[in-house]
């Protein structure tokens, strides 16, 4: 029964990227609303979701001002997201923190999935952030019956990380949410202008000790996660 299942979810998923429209590059505010899908090779990107806040208010880059710009590379197709996020005490700007969320669903099964940032700079301690929780084989913010996994990048004065990935045994549906904060601290600034997001397809592997351990600290970040969905 399972292997009939597993099959029937995959024909559905290519029932429906049969419908879906190609992923294009443009602005994001063009792929929020309900109901919109698009594709990139084999996969289905749905239900975007998109917040903007600052310090003080109004400065954050809107959902017109994000350029989104899909990968098309085969077995490894994804998004960038390109925008000014800056924050910095000269200009009295001090944080701006933005967040994403989205779905993807694939015919093949995806094993990996990657996060990396560039066009990043700091002075002094200005810090840039990006923490991203992903639900493997279900949806966010539950993840009722799929596995959390977290990934991080970095720029500040502790130190660099500008990729970080995690691989999995393959699934066909992975919901992402992600957390970007820009912060100028009590005297730097800090920059970034490019996301990118991929999620990459091939043989299924078993998750290294290292991954077992992110998907542990995942169940942490759902819970947080969770909580701060159930205060909005």
């Amino acid at each position: 029964m399972r292997k009939i299942a597993a099959v029937l979810a995959v024909v559905l998923v290519a029932a429906l990227a049969g419908y879906a429209q190609n992923c294009t590059q443009t602005t994001l505010n063009n792929y929020l609303g309900s109901g919109f899908s698009c594709t990139v090779t084999d996969q289905t990107y749905s239900a975007f979701n998109y917040t903007s806040e600052s310090t003080p208010g109004g400065y954050a880059p809107p959902a017109d001002g994000v350029t989104v710009t899909p990968i098309t590379t085969p077995q490894n197709p994804g998004f960038q997201f390109t925008a000014g996020w800056y924050a910095s005490t000269s200009s009295g700007i001090s944080s701006m923190d933005s967040t994403f969320e989205w779905t993807t669903t694939s015919v093949s099964p995806i094993t990996d999935l990657s996060l990396s940032i560039a066009g990043v700079g700091f002075t002094g301690t200005g810090s840039i952030n990006v923490d991203e929780t992903a639900c493997l084989g279900a949806v966010l913010p539950t993840c009722s019956g799929g596995t959390i996994v977290t990934l991080n990048v970095y720029d500040n004065s502790t130190g660099s990380k500008l990729f970080d990935e995690v691989n999995f045994a393959g699934v066909n549906e992975v919901s992402v949410e992600k957390d970007l904060l820009v912060t100028a601290g009590t005297n730097g600034s800090a920059e970034i202008s490019v996301l990118t997001d991929q999620f990459s397809e091939g043989s299924s592997t078993v998750p290294e000790p290292g991954t077992l351990s992110m998907m542990g600290m995942g169940v942490v970040a759902l819970a947080g996660f969770a909580r701060r969905k159930m205060n909005l």
